[in-house]
């Protein structure tokens, strides 16, 4: 799909020299199919050599333009259908080229609406209503091609695509047109006009192709118009980092369903999965009898359903998601495993274990300092899933490092550079176990987070961060060995670009001192990203949380989504304080901070832009 002349260019070479054969699937065929990968094909493939394994088919519908065929439309479905999923998808190309660079603008067209030939939202709009009706009718001469029993039922199952590029003809980049408000509203109409035919003949699972800045060009940004529908991204180079890229905010504001990556020679596609949490907890044997938690799923589209395959009777999961015992638990490890799914077909699986009787260490488990710092130090351990007072009793590190029975952990009085451990075991009445762990650098001064921070091109001219540390004795000086001229470090710690940089990851590294003879290192990765043109009065949208806030700590957490500019601000419920320490326009990091024992649960974030736009997205508590 993307990138299709470039591949019949290449097709055309391979076919000249001989080339052209199915031989480069060999190594696939051998592997183990995965559901959640599969690949695309259209007009560049009409030679052949589809791949021998696949998890799912994609077709292309159109000859590379709206209202044209895909030539070998029928042999492809063909393939698509020997799939291990076996129902294909389809996708069609879109554009709106206005009445000046096609003759198949509609001059005197009375529905859907009332069109007289003008370059108008109206024309546009049944300009995609028919496009839509001739790639539907040629889907359903295929199915019928290939001997399916009801063609249309077929065609309106199946999942249909909106290839959006800017290959093909859109008002804004005409120069016949230009880019203006108006021509986005033409170029987004066709749009609508492409939905609204594949609803009205039952289609119900419609999602857009795209990339960010090809959509932010066609539509203007669309603000949450096309929010509602799933969003298929392009431009991973390999399929670790298509998996990963399901955690990206969409060009739409819509979930991202699909992700595009090579393989093979061809478009491979990954879809995203439901992706649930949380997945661990702790419990007190005496508390196991009444244990609950309620498991929570990003990535959906509407009410998931919970399907438990394996861990019953001793945990058992509703329908809704709700994890409860089968009565009181021995000690031991427990774990539920299942798949979920939603009304748009979309799927995923969740896993979730419960220790019982298991004292799990919470923060802290490391820390440092300076040598003339560790007189005085002390520092609490804490640890979940036990009932009443936890107690600790010491195996190893004194008498450097000591720990009471409390788990108050302190030193013996001023100790020499280097690294500290203390281990021991933890216990409370009931007969819950566990262990600890802690480490203590002396001398060593480390870095704070975070080390790692992404920013657009335009904001990249301006970006500054102050590094920190902890463990330093007086005023730390920074010497910068790596990263210049795109990144600069100054003696104090403050990092600064060199001007705008382009879209990529940029590294500073160094050194640190203070004047107590202590040192460290530092690292720090600026990842330069593509802008994101905000349309004026879009309101901002939330896909999903990154992380789960747990109760008594503070965690760092990200927000996904578009429209969050200046730096919002973020509420929940009492008990919870929510700062926002950066916004990127897409992403939103946090640090939350929940009052000790609050209770478990699905919660809302609300975030507030300056201007008080406001939305809202749902988050995950331990």
């Amino acid at each position: 799909m993307f990138n299709q002349l470039t591949k019949v260019l290449v097709a055309a070479s391979l076919a000249s020299m001989g080339l052209f054969a199915t031989t480069a699937f060999a190594a696939a065929s051998a592997q183990t199919i995965s559901p959640a990968t599969g690949y695309d094909i259209s007009y560049p493939q009409c030679n052949g050599g589809f791949p021998a394994t696949a998890g799912f088919g994609i077709v292309g519908v159109n000859d590379g333009h709206p209202l044209t065929t895909n030539p070998c439309l029928a042999s492809e479905l063909g393939w698509a259908a020997t799939t291990a999923n076996a129902s294909p998808a389809f996708y069609m190309n879109t554009d709106s080229p206005g009445p000046q660079y096609t003759s198949n603008w509609p001059s005197s067209q009375q529905t859907p609406d009332v069109c007289s030939g003008a370059n108008s939202t109206a024309c546009s709009y049944d300009y995609g209503w028919n496009a839509a009706q001739v790639s539907f009718n040629a889907a359903v001469s295929a199915e019928s091609a290939g001997g399916v029993a009801s063609p249309t039922t077929a065609a309106q199952a199946a999942k249909w695509w909106l290839d959006v590029e800017t290959g093909n003809h859109w008002e804004t980049i005409e120069s016949k047109y230009g880019a203006t408000g108006a021509s986005d509203a033409i170029d987004q109409a066709m749009l609508r006009g492409t939905i609204a035919y594949l609803t009205s003949v039952g289609v119900t699972q419609i999602g857009i192709y795209c990339t960010s800045s090809q959509w932010h060009t066609i539509t203007g940004g669309a603000g949450s118009t096309f929010s509602a529908f799933p969003a298929w991204m392009p431009g991973y180079p390999t399929l670790a980092a298509a998996e990963a890229a399901c955690l990206s905010a969409s060009f739409n504001g819509g979930r991202v369903a699909m992700i595009q990556y090579p393989s093979h020679g061809l478009d491979g596609d990954y879809i995203c999965g439901l992706v649930s949490t949380p997945a661990l907890a702790s419990v007190a044997v005496a508390e196991s009898s009444s244990f609950t938690d309620q498991l929570a799923v990003v990535g959906n589209v509407g009410t998931v359903t919970y399907v438990q395959t394996s861990g019953s009777p001793n945990l058992t999961v509703s329908a809704t998601g709700l994890i409860a015992t089968g009565g009181q638990l021995a000690t031991g490890k427990y774990v539920l495993s299942g798949t979920t799914s939603d009304p748009n077909n979309d799927h995923g699986t969740f896993s979730f274990t419960l220790n019982v009787g298991t004292i799990t260490q919470s923060a802290p488990l490391a820390a440092s300092t300076t040598v003339p710092g560790t007189s005085g130090f002390s520092q609490q351990l804490a640890g979940s899933g036990f009932d009443g007072t936890i107690t600790y009793v010491q195996s190893s590190g004194s008498p450097n490092l000591a720990v009471s029975s409390t788990g108050l952990v302190t030193t013996s009085g001023t100790l020499a550079k280097g690294s500290y451990s203390a281990t021991g075991t933890t216990s409370d009445a009931n007969g819950d176990k566990g262990t600890f762990t802690y480490a203590l650098a002396v001398g060593t001064i480390t870095e704070s987070l975070p080390t790692s921070i992404s920013t657009s091109m335009s904001e990249s001219t301006t970006f500054t961060h102050q590094l920190a540390v902890s463990g330093s004795a007086g005023t730390v000086v920074y010497v910068q060995t790596s990263g210049t001229p795109s990144l600069t470090v100054s003696s104090t710690g403050l990092l600064a670009t060199s001007g705008a940089l382009a879209v990529g990851s940029y590294v500073a590294r160094g050194t640190t001192t203070d004047p107590g003879g202590d040192k460290g290192t530092f690292f720090y990765n600026l990842i330069v990203t593509a802008d994101v043109v905000v349309p004026v009065n879009s309101l901002p949208v939330a896909t999903r949380v990154v992380g789960y806030a747990v109760a008594g700590r503070t965690v760092s957490l990200a927000i996904t989504g578009s429209g969050f500019y200046g730096r919002p601000r973020v509420t929940s419920h009492s008990g919870t304080r929510v700062i926002v320490t950066k916004d990127s326009g897409t992403l939103l990091f946090l640090k939350a901070t929940v009052k000790a024992r609050s209770r478990r649960g699905t919660f809302t974030f609300t975030i507030t832009l300056a201007n008080g736009d406001q939305c809202q997205v749902k988050y995950v508590q331990r």
